[in-house]
């Protein structure tokens, strides 16, 4: 209520302050001091609507003037002065208005900014007088302006001289137009003054293209060493010689043999340089590709010599055309038993099986390689001493510049060891073909026993858990407690066998079902496999983390049956925490989605981990968890059928994490990309 009345006070105050500046009041407007006498009423208003109109026409004058003149100083002093008129002529606007209506607070409060921005203005000009003073008078301009025209007279006239002096040059220059080397004329600040026609053809600029423009910056010359250098020679000496690289008007680089003298006036004063330059690009880029052809052959001999000598393990045989030994490096004399002295221009033949010589393979293997241009082949070669290997053998046709057949070279590797490893490789994959046909009957033996077992232990299965409940239906009366306890426990064996039972089934089945791949949202496989749990899973204070997960390519009904049991063991290690949390998502390792199940419970200790997928194997008393043994079996069962993994990480009382993949075909290209989550 405070604030409210607070508020409306502070309106009232600012209408009453409104009403008292814009409206009349008690007071009488001028026309009644006039006693409305047209006459006078008229005299007033024109006379002050003219002033108003001049006061409000001279700011925009001053406004233009300061636009147009931004050089002058000072400026902001005309557009002050353009305010301070704008002000004078609101209060003769106010003037005529007031001779109707009383409003004498307002053109009261227009005429207080009148005052202050004439004060402003009187105080600022004030303080601009001293420096307005302090500028040149009109004769102090002219005197100025007389030793400017003078200068600039000079200037002239050391212009004139200039071009005399350049025109005589220029003529003398004309008489070089004729030779083929490109010739130009430059002034002391590199600036062309003459460009032949050899220049034209040369560079590719016309002479009115490129005169006046400073030759460094177009030629992008290229010295041999720095141009002060160059020039202090030229200064000592009168010229220089020396090669430049030059870039044509196309992009393209030119190398030119350059000649550069001096000229000098009457007063042997310096006054330009005459260039002389003939392209030797050409002359350079043979005198260059001679030299790496050179280089590249000594390099090329030095290399072949060293091949040679060092080589060991390959006969390296050169022939004639005819098939005559040519040359023979020391690997093939340790590889085939012959010297150099005894093999050299015998023919080739000595080294091939006499069967393979009579039917024509060694002729074919040179022909081939003379038409083809090398051949590679495997077969038996002969020792001196008559003995047989298995060799790898490249023979390479040789000729001349005139494409005319001057011999072939051989290059033969002892193999034989590769061979019998070859042999022994594939008789190992044979066997190894075998032994996996053996294996798969076996385990397809396996399963079917395994299935005949299960289904022939149901029979006396069921007949004992019958009567046994009979027993303890009817007869309990009867029994003592000893008795009791015995048949509880005889039923408690029957409910684990029958699981037991029903879980060797299912593993049996698993083997002989078809892996039927479908593209499957991961997400509602899970939901749907812990809408299937058992009823503790939904009476216990569990906290569910479930991620969102891909879609991938899998047999859904396997893969349900996968989370069916990693989430039940979940549920069931759990149990002994106050607030279980059972968490599933998916992380990405090396491209490939990998899912995870994660769980607070009672873990496991590490060193066991390769007993965890085991059939019938169990990392905790029956006493403690119950369980058969076989469902991380089945889990891994399935998840090899689709080509993944499975594998658990986990520390005692620290909860377990079970990762698993589906393989390489699970991976849909439609499918959302999954997304990577890292957790502590």
């Amino acid at each position: 209520m405070v604030c409210s009345g607070a508020t409306g006070r502070t309106e009232r105050v600012g209408m009453d302050f409104l009403r008292q500046v814009f409206g009349a009041g008690e007071f009488m407007p001028h026309g009644y001091c006039y006693i409305w006498n047209p006459g006078l009423v008229w005299l007033h208003v024109i006379s002050d609507s003219l002033i108003a109109l001049s006061y409000f026409t001279i700011p925009f004058t001053l406004l233009r003037f300061v636009r147009k003149r931004r050089d002058l100083p000072f400026s902001w002093m005309f557009v002050l002065f353009g305010a301070f008129i704008v002000a004078c002529g609101a209060t003769h606007v106010m003037e005529v208005w007031n001779l109707w209506h009383a409003q004498y607070w307002l053109a009261g409060g227009l005429k207080a900014v009148t005052a202050i921005a004439s004060v402003a203005t009187a105080i600022l000009l004030v303080r601009l007088v001293p420096q307005a003073l302090k500028l040149p008078n009109i004769s102090e301009w002219a005197r100025a302006n007389a030793a400017l025209e003078s200068e600039i007279h000079e200037r002239r006239e050391l212009e004139i001289d200039l071009r005399i002096s350049e025109s005589r040059f220029r003529e003398q220059a004309e008489l070089l137009d004729l030779t083929y080397d490109a010739v130009m004329v430059r002034n002391l600040r590199d600036e062309i003054t003459y460009w032949n026609h050899g220049a034209e053809e040369l560079y590719g600029w016309r002479a009115e293209e490129i005169v006046g423009k400073v030759a460094q910056d177009v030629l992008q010359t290229v010295h041999p060493k720095a141009r002060a250098e160059i020039e202090a020679e030229m200064h000592e000496t009168g010229s220089w010689e020396g090669e430049l690289t030059h870039r044509r008007r196309d992009g393209s680089v030119v190398v030119v043999s350059s000649r550069w003298v001096l000229r000098r006036d009457d007063h042997a004063n310096a006054n330009g340089v005459l260039e002389s330059n003939r392209d030797i690009t050409a002359k350079r880029a043979a005198e260059e590709t001679q030299w790496k052809w050179d280089e590249e052959v000594r390099q090329s001999e030095i290399r072949f010599r060293l091949l040679i000598d060092a080589v060991k393990d390959y006969a390296i045989i050169s022939l004639d055309a005819n098939g005559l030994v040519a040359s023979w490096n020391s690997g093939a004399q340790r590889l085939k038993g012959y010297s150099a002295e005894e093999i050299i221009g015998q023919h080739v033949e000595r080294l091939y099986l006499r069967e393979d010589v009579e039917r024509g393979k060694l002729a074919e293997e040179l022909r081939r390689a003379a038409a083809e241009g090398h051949v590679d082949d495997e077969g038996w070669r002969v020792r001196k001493d008559g003995s047989r290997f298995w060799a790898e053998i490249v023979t390479t046709a040789l000729r001349g510049a005139d494409g005319e057949l001057i011999g072939f070279v051989k290059i033969d590797k002892d193999i034989s060891s590769r061979r019998a490893a070859e042999e022994q490789i594939h008789e190992l994959n044979s066997q190894l073909t075998q032994r996996v046909d053996e294996l798969g009957s076996v385990n397809r033996e396996l399963e079917a026993f395994s299935y005949s077992v299960s289904h022939d232990l149901r029979a006396p299965l069921r007949h004992m858990d019958g009567f046994a409940h009979i027993l303890k239906e009817e007869h309990s009366a009867n029994m003592v407690p000893e008795a009791m306890r015995y048949l509880d426990r005889i039923l408690e064996a029957a409910t684990h066998m029958g699981l037991l039972i029903d879980d060797l089934l299912n593993l049996a089945q698993i083997g002989r079902r078809e892996l039927k791949r479908e593209k499957v949202q991961i997400t509602s496989v899970v939901k749907q496999a812990i809408a299937e749990l058992p009823v503790e899973a939904k009476e216990r204070n569990i906290e569910w983390r479930i991620e969102p997960l891909a879609e991938l390519s899998c047999d859904s009904g396997l893969l349900k049956l996968v989370f069916t049991n990693l989430l039940a063991n979940a549920v069931k290690f759990t149990r002994k925490q106050a607030i279980s949390v059972i968490e599933v998502g998916s992380r990405v390792a090396d491209g490939v989605p990998t899912i995870f199940v994660r769980d607070n419970g009672v873990g496991f200790d590490p060193q066991y981990a390769d007993k965890l997928f085991g059939v019938f194997q169990r990392l905790h008393r029956q006493e403690d968890f119950e369980g058969t043994g076989i469902g991380l079996a089945t889990v891994q069962r399935i998840v090899r059928r689709h080509g993944g993994e499975i594998w658990a990480e986990s520390q005692l009382n620290s909860g377990t994490t079970f990762f698993f993949t589906l393989g390489p075909l699970s991976q849909s290209s439609k499918s959302s990309r999954t997304t990577e989550i890292n957790h502590a």
